[in-house]
């Protein structure tokens, strides 16, 4: 392979990788937005005026 093809091949492995790193992100922002978060015991009391 010459020159030409070694830099297709690098920069179609760069692409790859770069979509495994962006789906990867996307993950766990989901599982960030999906698993519940910590709610209080009891609601917070009204203040009073």
């Amino acid at each position: 392979m010459d020159r030409r093809h070694w830099l297709l091949l690098g920069a179609a492995l760069a692409c790859i990788a770069g979509l495994f790193l962006w789906i990867g992100e996307l993950d766990l922002d989901m599982q960030g937005i999906l698993s519940p978060s910590a709610t209080p015991s009891s609601p917070p009391s009204p203040t009073e005026k």
